[in-house]
């Protein structure tokens, strides 16, 4: 049985090699802008598919559960997406995404950096009381919120 990759845009930045059989979706072609890595997509056989719906809605969720959902753009909601739904790898060395995808139980192939050591799940804290909450202000003092520094390792 041949292993099934989604490919982030660094592996076509990077010029990495897959073993296995390599998906990706269209917003990294739509993001690779030098002539080289657009080369290595078009000439590697890669697959380009767009995830499910129902795949989607579950990578959102689980961004937003895990605090994620503020620094990962819609292209790598589609990577995860798409990881899912294949039940695949997810070849990235993003972090935040790394995360996400090992809150679902899938695996991740880094590229040039290494993996995160500890999985996490990203809180808001309100600077002026100290108190976590979820939403755009502090519900007690009503300061803006700010993401909790940390945690990937």
């Amino acid at each position: 049985m041949v292993a099934l990759i989604v490919a982030d845009s660094s592996v076509f930045i990077y010029g990495k090699a897959l073993e296995g059989e390599v998906v990706t979706v269209p917003g990294v072609e739509a993001e690779l802008k030098d002539i080289r890595s657009r080369m290595r997509l078009q000439i590697s056989g890669v697959r380009i598919e767009a995830p499910s719906a129902e795949a989607l809605e579950r990578a959102r969720a689980t961004a937003r559960e895990t605090g994620d959902d503020a620094v990962l753009s819609e292209v790598d909601m589609e990577l995860l997406a798409k990881a899912l739904e294949l039940s695949a790898r997810l070849a990235t060395d993003d972090y935040a995404l790394q995360n996400a995808a090992l809150h679902l139980g899938l695996k991740v192939e880094p590229l040039a950096q290494p993996r995160i050591r500890k999985i996490v799940k990203r809180t808001q804290r309100c600077i002026g009381c100290g108190r976590p909450f979820e939403g755009e202000e502090c519900p007690v003092c009503g300061t803006p919120a700010k993401r909790r520094k940390g945690g990937y390792k």
